[in-house]
């Protein structure tokens, strides 16, 4: 079984290429308002092609195409459709009850693509201004997969650049009396004492800097202790990173070293075809790119590479492996996105990185630098929200001590993860913990504790078997419609996020379908109602499995009690 909605769609564009004789890629579909209808189809375009004017090729489609379950009518040069209500409400209720959770799933795709986020230098823990790139990332992935892509997530781990050779120094020549006191319970991130150290030392005595780029070229001639020294620092922050991440129910399919592009020799060959560009120059013996007027240098004139130059090698090895590579990246790498983008295409290696570029949250209006250590690690962010949580769920009722710390850790990464999401990722955040746990705004525990009625209604049924056919689906109430529509359009609201990779619109479809159900919830009785029970009960049902794919779409656990 299909989705009603897209099917409606296709049979507009099946009838208007008929009626016109003409091609599907002559078709524009759009989404109006809702009192317009479901989809609208603008004449613009097929005037000129046409040679007639606009609202006379409406006026036509609208007298010629008959939809088998819906109405057209022409409104100046458009042309409006709208579907049955009753017929929208039984098609989506048949396949909520056939998919369940699986609601929403698009047709599979044989293309791959590579999501990589986080990628933060495993110099210390994640911070708060640093959280949105993994949810957005996570996110965006999760869409992919629901979609239908094959999906890897991957993390580019800068284990050999000048962050990681800082911190490196420090761990060799720094005593660890000298340092603020560590953070037992943080083992895996407390590494970061040693760069924040040298990175104080380093502004006051400028001859420590030799000693840094004495690292780099000693590890990029291949010194094995001084690369194994690099492996073996990033390897215990990155722990100590995948830790704070699966809190937020973040996980990472693959890890991609720097250091492996440079033994192999990828780094090497990049900076070799680069040199041959028509673009790229030399300053002073150190090869840049030029792009615009602005020099990116990709390799110090001792022969030393440069991160653009590893991250070049990175792009191309990952081209190799997928159909699709997107980045998630905060706004001040805009001109090294942009300067990638320029370079594989001169270098004419596909596919090109497409890039979300995020602006950064701050923390109560704090800003925050690992280098200078003024941060809010996610770690004690993560601490709070769940502490915070756990005051709301006091407020509201009593639960067992185990049952109180389970249902807060899912509320309260919930509420990380949808506060964060739910603003379109160009725009900043200032976190503020009133609206990320009010139960009744635009939260994570507004569109669980949606859920978790959903589930309580059901359980107070008491069978969990719905044998339910055609007859008990009828005579549809429009409050009833109107939540099945919302409903409906899940797959639709997916598909088109993940062309235009903005994932903060699935939070915001995620908010309406909530609201929509409690509205339902207000105004029509479900357990009371004898004569509509059934019917009521499978609507209840489909939010249920919609509302549970959404959740799972956005990454935000499905608590049993609230």
């Amino acid at each position: 079984m299909g989705y009603v909605i897209l099917d409606f769609q296709d049979e507009i564009i099946d009838k208007t290429k008929k009626v016109l004789d003409i091609s599907e890629d002559m078709i524009e579909i759009e989404v109006p308002s809702e009192e317009r209808g479901d989809y609208a189809l603008p004449c613009y375009s097929l005037a000129r092609v046409l040679k007639k004017d606009p609202k006379k090729i409406a006026e036509e489609l609208s007298t010629k195409i008959e939809m088998d379950f819906g109405t057209v009518e022409s409104s100046g040069p458009y042309v409006n459709f709208k579907i049955d209500g009753s017929h929208l409400a039984r098609e989506t209720i048949l396949s909520c009850l056939e998919k369940e959770e699986s609601f929403g799933e698009l047709s599979p795709k044989s293309e791959k693509i590579i999501v990589e986020h986080t990628s933060a230098n495993p110099n210390g823990p994640l911070h708060v201004g640093r959280a949105r790139n993994p949810i957005i990332g996570d996110t965006l992935a999760r869409m992919y997969e629901k979609s239908g892509y094959e999906v890897e997530k991957q993390y580019y781990v800068n284990d050999i650049g000048r962050q990681i050779a800082i911190l490196v120094w420090g761990t060799l020549n720094l005593d660890e009396k000298d340092l603020p006191t560590a953070e037992r319970k943080k083992a895996d991130h407390n590494l970061v004492r040693y760069y924040q150290m040298a990175n104080k030392l380093l502004e006051e005595d400028e001859s420590i800097e030799e000693d840094i780029q004495e690292i780099i070229r000693s590890m990029e001639k291949g010194d094995e202790d001084i690369l194994q020294h690099f492996k073996n620092t990033a390897q215990k922050i990155m722990k100590g990173i995948a830790k704070s991440l699966e809190r937020l129910e973040i996980n990472l399919d693959s890890y991609k070293t720097e250091s492996s592009l440079i033994v192999d020799g990828s780094v090497e060959e990049v900076i070799k075809k680069v040199s041959e560009l028509k673009n790229s120059g030399e300053e002073d013996g150190a090869l840049y790119y030029e792009k615009e007027d602005n020099k990116t240098f990709v390799a110090r004139k001792n022969g030393t590479s440069l991160y653009p130059a590893r991250d070049i090698a990175y792009h191309i090895w990952k081209a190799e492996r997928a159909d699709h590579l997107l980045n998630v990246l905060g706004e001040d790498h805009k001109l090294h996105g942009e300067f990638v983008q320029s370079v594989l295409k001169d270098l004419d290696v596909s596919p090109i990185p497409h890039i979300v570029f995020h602006s950064f949250v701050t923390f109560e209006g704090q800003e925050m630098s690992t280098r200078k250590g003024t941060y809010v690690t996610l770690d004690n962010f993560m601490d709070t929200a769940h502490e915070k949580a756990k005051e709301e769920i006091k407020k509201r009722k009593e639960v067992s001590t185990d049952e109180l710390d389970s249902i807060s850790e899912k509320i309260g990464m919930g509420a990380v993860r949808y506060n964060i999401i739910k603003v379109q990722p160009q725009k900043p955040i200032d976190f503020v913990w009133d609206d990320a746990l009010d139960f009744e705004g635009n939260s994570a525990p507004f569109l669980q504790y949606s859920h978790t009625r959903a589930n309580s209604i059901l359980r107070k049924w008491g069978d969990n078997r719905l044998d339910i056919g055609s007859s008990d689906l009828q005579d549809f109430e429009d409050g009833e419609i109107t939540l099945m529509k919302r409903i409906s359009e899940f797959p639709r609201e997916l598909r088109d996020a993940v062309e235009n990779n903005s994932p903060h619109t699935m939070a915001k479809y995620a908010h309406k379908l909530a609201a929509e159900f409690n509205q339902f919830y207000r105004d029509y009785p479900v357990l009371h109602s004898e004569e509509k029970k059934i019917k009521r009960i499978a609507i209840v049902k489909s939010f249920k499995f919609a509302m549970g794919s959404v959740l799972q779409t956005l990454g935000i656990q499905k608590p049993k009690k609230m």
